[in-house]
């Protein structure tokens, strides 16, 4: 049997505490206020302990483990005092939701922002994040992916180190704050996914393992411990997360979730863990007006994950393409791969353009490159969500340096393009908009020395390539205070309107059935570093030419003659002397509707 885990509040002022312990032949629920007489528990025959007590929100608790250890819940809703601290009672029943209308954004129309709620604004808070939504509105964008916000420890962390998974995290306000958030997003027709990660615990702070059965014994991970999917008593813990993954819909109203790195949830059941998520997923989309969204990372396409469940898939809507990234990243920066993968310059990006990947793999399967005549499924490029970077690739960076910084203006502007005219699901990093100055580094705040110095070690082994002298510590208050986004550059606002005719082209060319995967022929041309799209649809066409960089080998301009409308063009020039003919130079943008012919050969 599956309890709902955590406590419950009931209409006549009682609150039911579950907590599943194993590991335990006792339980106490302490209240903080230690003038409070302890309260022991009753365990049922699947190990799950139960109380129920008259409460109310706001009130704090401990439970008291045989040791005599006092450990927070580990289904908070709210940890006000950090990790090491007391759980808070929350009655999310008293929230008035204003968003019954929302109608939502189906998966193909997303274009997506990552954001990391603490270094979004100045002030770092839920609150402050709805300042700025009709910013973001008017940008384009209409759906936000958070970085993951369940708690970890300290007061700044990326989110990927949480510990309780249910409560979110205190430094950047209430779990109401965050439901303020949802809320106001809905309001204007954006909406909202976050990123949960089910494949470890954060290193510091994780009491789970002192109740028993929450770990695995016989899978790591580099990150911390890893959940227990596949060992003795693995139905409870799975039930959790599960139940969890459904939390954040039905309690916070959020409109999906990206899980972290799908492919080191580790789980050698006959059903891995990930498609009894699907699974939950598919019975909240039929309870749910709102198109919901499943999103997956695995670091290369994984085509069971975007399989239906009837076709013995997974059922997720989307997967991460970092494919993409990479590829786009070994054209422009070619000395500095940031994946374990090789990517070859020109060829890898030709490959992701004309099929959609390059690497294949699954849960359990070894990946591998797929040459391009090997034969493949037909690949659903309509469910993958591309970019151009993100938290990983600026983060990793010693230097926190972002696309523009690594390369030029004039090259971000081309790849914007690349991204954005490409039928996958765009998903901007927050302050590529504006080619933000600001440096997003990777930060935590553990208290433990030890792991302290293990993290700093860390990142120099991981990335063995970067030169790791003269950095900020991650451990450092500082390399947190300086990745918030403030004041904008003196080149922010041309580049804003440059993303933002780019998502207004995007848009209404989905609106027109013309922006898909079926109508386009995509080409690449190493010669000339440019992506040429040309979409097709009931006699309309549209075409997008895109340099990424200017060959030794090719120094003159492109020459092309365009029959029909320029619709936005950047670093190239109009032939004062012959109508509709266009000079394309280093970086240059050109789209239009119509048809677009070489002038020039190479």
């Amino acid at each position: 049997m599956h309890h709902r885990f955590g406590p419950q509040f009931h209409d006549d002022g009682t609150v039911s505490f579950h907590v599943w312990a194993p590991g335990c032949q006792s339980l106490d629920l302490q209240w903080a206020d230690e003038s409070a007489e302890a309260l022991a528990m009753t365990a049922d025959e699947a190990n799950v302990f139960t109380v129920r007590t008259p409460a109310t929100a706001g009130d704090r608790y401990w439970f008291r483990l045989p040791s005599g250890a006092l450990r927070p819940d580990p289904a908070s809703r709210f940890q006000p005092a950090g990790v090491h601290g007391p759980s808070q009672l929350v009655d999310q029943r008293g929230f008035a939701w204003t968003d019954a209308d929302f109608a939502g954004i189906r998966t193909r129309q997303m274009v997506l922002y990552e954001l990391h709620v603490g270094t979004f604004t100045v002030e770092g808070t839920y609150t402050a994040a709805i300042e700025r939504l009709e910013e973001l509105k008017s940008l384009g964008i209409n759906a936000i992916e958070l970085l993951p916000v369940a708690q970890a420890a300290g007061s700044r962390n990326w989110g990927y180190d949480g510990v309780n998974l249910f409560a979110p995290s205190y430094g950047y306000g209430s779990p109401d704050d965050l439901r303020r958030l949802v809320d106001a997003a809905h309001r204007i027709g954006i909406s909202v996914i976050m990123d949960v990660v089910y494949n470890h615990f954060g290193a510091e702070g994780n009491y789970l393992h002192e109740f028993g059965g929450y770990v695995s014994k016989q899978h790591q991970t580099p990150w911390g411990d890893a959940p227990n999917f596949d060992e003795p008593g693995s139905e409870q813990m799975r039930a959790f997360i599960i139940q969890n993954a459904a939390y954040w819909i039905e309690d916070f109203h959020l409109d999906g979730l990206r899980l972290d790195a799908t492919h080191c949830m580790a789980d050698h059941s006959p059903v891995h863990v990930v498609h009894e998520i699907g699974q939950r997923f598919e019975q909240l989309k039929q309870h749910t007006r709102r198109p919901l969204h499943l999103i997956a990372e695995s670091n290369v396409y994984d085509e069971d994950l975007l399989r239906p469940l009837a076709r013995r898939g997974h059922g997720f809507d989307a997967i991460w393409c970092d494919d993409f990234l990479h590829s786009v990243s070994a054209l422009v920066r070619p000395e500095e791969q940031m994946s374990s993968r090789e990517y070859r310059q020109h060829y890898d990006l030709d490959l992701t353009l004309r099929r959609g990947f390059v690497f294949l793999g699954g849960l359990g399967v070894q990946r591998r490159r797929i040459e391009i005549d090997e034969p493949v499924d037909p690949v659903p490029v309509e469910s993958l969500v591309v970019s151009i970077q993100n938290h990983d690739f600026v983060g990793n960076h010693p230097h926190g340096r972002r696309l523009h910084q690594l390369t030029s203006l004039e090259a971000h502007r081309s790849a914007a393009a690349l991204m954005l005219l490409y039928p996958a699901i765009p998903m901007l990093f927050m302050g590529e908009e504006s080619a933000a100055e600001q440096p997003f580094f990777f930060f935590t705040d553990f208290g433990d020395e030890p792991l302290r110095k293990a993290v700093e070690e860390g990142r120099k082994a991981e990335y063995p390539q970067h030169d790791w002298t003269n950095v900020e510590s991650p451990l450092s208050l500082e390399a947190f205070e300086r990745s918030k986004l403030g004041e904008d550059a003196p080149h922010s606002d041309s580049m804003r309107r440059w993303y933002r005719q780019l998502i207004s082209l995007r848009t209404a060319w989905q609106n027109d059935d013309l922006l898909r995967w079926k109508n386009l022929k995509a080409a690449w041309s190493e010669h000339d570093a440019m992506a040429a799209f040309a979409y097709r649809h009931e006699g309309r066409a549209g075409f997008a030419l895109m340099r990424l960089h200017e060959p030794d080998h090719t120094p003159a301009p492109l020459q092309y003659e365009v029959d029909g409308d320029v619709l936005l063009h950047s670093s190239c020039e109009a032939d004062d002397r012959r109508p509709n003919h266009w000079n394309l130079g280093a970086y240059s943008v050109l789209v239009g509707l119509g048809e677009v012919h070489r002038l020039t050969k190479s």
